[in-house]
């Protein structure tokens, strides 16, 4: 099965139609949802299953319609999905409409819920059963957890019980029909069981052996009851162990963020102590060296402007008088007659360049005040020099001390209300489960001996009854009746049971080939193993086995766990007899980075198509390039609301 669109109206999170088209193209299988939190990936992942299997037993009808639709007075929302199932085209729309004429504020019960099927264009069954059937067989609700989940939930699926697994493996199969038929050849079989002891009790002759066995069922159902009992009770402890983990592991994330804001305020509060030193050292710099850095800065001005004059040559008395006498010649020096305009040409020059001895001596206390002023120029650039470097250590101090002031705030509001108590009282609710847990362990095995003894005597007077029952025609009849039942659902059983083993070798081979793709360690790991009695283990590289259980201390750490709980998933999934898309809410959700670059590489081979939401933050640009190839369309999701309740809209559509 394909899904080829989903249209969204007014469900939810969503305001108005939102049209989602998932092509695919060659490789190109990937369809993404890019959405911040509270904006509609769940929302999404919820319309999915809505459309398919209906409202959950606790939803609203009332609340699953958009809150800023009911107040523009629209109270419909309609969910479609438009399927491809190998030459069929199957449109499911499920929708939420009033009852009737609304007269008062609506509430839930005004509210009802209609699911519409068509297939290949022509509209199928009216009744509800047999439209629940018929998605049932597209793929099976009790099967749905293994096609579309949260990603950040999975680590449930490492640390259930045998019997979780083993019901996990039977949904996959999708052999409700072999289970209906088990139940009524049971059920069947008890009839006969009473038409039996109904006759044997007319011969007035076996009471005593009638009342023994009656004592002998009732203590078989009272320890049959008490297993179940146990089992529910051991199958709880897991799962609020698990839960308890869960949050102490929060609370360690919590309690090493308050370790870090009380570092980060350390260090806060030293660079502000040393900002306020650094400034005092260039306030001090500042008034010991200001007159000399710039006395400094404008000498360096001066000897620039100096040195940028035009070169000018000048003369003394003697050379005056030498000229003086030169224009008395009839002839100049370089054979030319001394005509006036030679001698212009000479006084000309004289008033230009004639320097008398003050100039001179001007000119040499300015020279030896210069040399004097340049023995204090290297001091005066180096107080510079310095004051510029103490302006850059405030700056970069500032700086540092801005960033961790917002890594501080950032910490502040993940921290919220931090009591240190709440974690000693998980701590202690761990132990008191282990402890109920253990209890209930203990008290099934000791069940299952009782167990054991009370159906080996009912056995034996079920022999006995049989031979008395041969005694009259009428009696053997229901006799054979009875036996011809038992041997048909063992029949079934078995038949059922190997379909089971079949199935769990499946599901265990697909599972150990994902996880060896996906895990960080795969030298230490030869695969993941399903016992017989359906308990999920890991298989070292050495040849042990080992069984993950909540509370266990050498458990693997979180993150492995998910990578198990991920591949598990995976090996039920491409095990299933059933073909749906694979929907996934955060796949890289709670994965550190050293598993998350794994996981995105398999996240194109988890099925036929991919569907997933996700936020930028989970997935960075280093994973969208290695996903890529892989992607057809990609939506980014807004939420166009200023107001407490959402209108998550489709603000954009790609598609490659």
């Amino acid at each position: 099965m394909i899904f080829n669109s989903l249209r969204i109206n007014n469900y939810r999170a969503y305001y108005g139609e939102s049209i989602f088209d998932f092509p695919m193209e060659g490789e190109r299988n990937i369809s993404i949802l890019y959405a911040d939190n509270d904006v509609g990936k769940s929302c999404f992942f919820s319309a999915v299953l809505f459309c398919l299997y209906g409202p959950k037993d606790i939803d609203d009808l009332k609340d699953l319609i958009n809150v800023n639709a009911q107040l523009e007075k629209s109270y419909h929302a309609e969910v479609s999905l438009f399927v491809e199932n190998d030459q069929d085209r199957i449109e499911i729309s499920r929708s939420i409409d009033l009852r009737g004429k609304l007269d008062a504020t609506p509430s839930s019960k005004d509210f009802k819920c209609t699911l519409e099927l068509i297939k290949n264009g022509i509209p199928l069954s009216s009744d509800e059963d047999e439209k629940a059937d018929f998605i049932n067989s597209l793929v099976h609700e009790d099967a749905a957890q293994y096609f579309f989940f949260d990603g950040e939930k999975i680590n449930d699926y490492s640390t259930a019980s045998g019997s979780q697994y083993k019901d996990a493996i039977a949904r996959v199969l999708g052999i409700k029909e072999i289970d209906n038929a088990v139940e009524d050849l049971r059920l069947l079989k008890k009839d006969f069981e009473k038409n039996r002891d109904a006759w044997i009790q007319t011969q007035n002759k076996y009471q005593d052996i009638l009342q023994q066995k009656e004592e002998a069922d009732q203590k078989v159902a009272k320890q049959e009851a008490l297993l179940d009992q146990y089992e529910r009770e051991i199958n709880a402890a897991n799962e609020q162990i698990q839960k308890d983990e869960d949050k102490l592991k929060d609370f360690k994330e919590i309690s090493e963020k308050v370790t870090q804001k009380q570092k980060l305020s350390e260090e806060i509060k030293q660079l502000t102590e040393d900002l306020k030193c650094v400034k005092k050292e260039r306030s001090e710099c500042f008034q010991k060296n200001a007159t000399l850095m710039l006395a400094a800065s404008i000498f360096a001005k001066i000897q620039q402007d100096t040195h940028d004059e035009p070169l000018e040559y000048h003369i003394t008395e003697p050379v005056k008088e030498y000229l003086v006498r030169l224009m008395e010649q009839p002839v100049c020096v370089c054979g030319e007659a001394m005509t006036d305009s030679h001698k212009e040409k000479i006084q000309a020059f004289i008033r230009d360049h004639l320097i008398t001895d003050d100039a001179i001596l001007v000119e040499k206390e300015r020279g030896a005040l210069f040399r004097s002023c340049a023995q204090y120029q290297p001091h005066g650039f180096q107080a510079r020099a310095t004051y510029f470097s103490l302006c850059e250590e405030i700056w970069k101090k500032d700086k540092e001390r801005s960033a961790k002031r917002e890594e501080f705030e950032h910490l502040r509001k993940d921290i919220g209300s931090f009591n240190e108590e709440a974690g000693e009282r998980i701590i202690q609710n761990i132990a008191n489960t282990e402890a109920k847990k253990q209890e209930a362990e203990t008290r099934r095995t000791q069940t299952r001996v009782v167990l054991e003894q009370d159906q080996e005597k009912l056995a034996q007077l079920e022999e006995k009854l049989a031979e008395l029952s041969q005694l009259d025609k009428e009696g053997a009849l229901c006799q054979k009746k009875l036996e011809n039942t038992i041997a048909l659902e063992k029949v079934f059983s078995e038949y059922r049971n190997r379909l089971l083993e079949e199935k769990r070798a499946s599901v265990e081979k697909y599972a150990t080939e994902v996880f060896l793709q996906i895990t960080n360690a795969p030298q230490k790991y030869k695969g993941i193993k399903i016992a017989k009695d359906y308990s999920l283990l890991l298989e070292l590289t050495n040849g042990e086995t080992y069984q993950i259980e909540p509370g266990r201390t050498l458990n693997p750490s979180t993150g492995q766990s998910k990578v198990i709980s991920l591949s598990y998933i995976a090996g039920l999934n491409r095990s299933s007899n059933f073909a749906a898309p694979v929907i996934i809410d955060n796949p890289l959700g709670l994965f550190s980075d050293e598993h998350r670059a794994a996981i995105t590489r398999f996240l194109p081979h988890m099925g036929k198509q991919v569907i997933f939401m996700v936020s930028t933050g989970d997935l960075t640009e280093k994973y969208q390039n290695e996903l890529k190839p892989y992607v057809k369309t990609v939506y980014k999701l807004e939420n166009h609301s200023d107001q407490t309740w959402p209108k998550t809209v489709i603000a954009s559509k790609e598609v490659y």
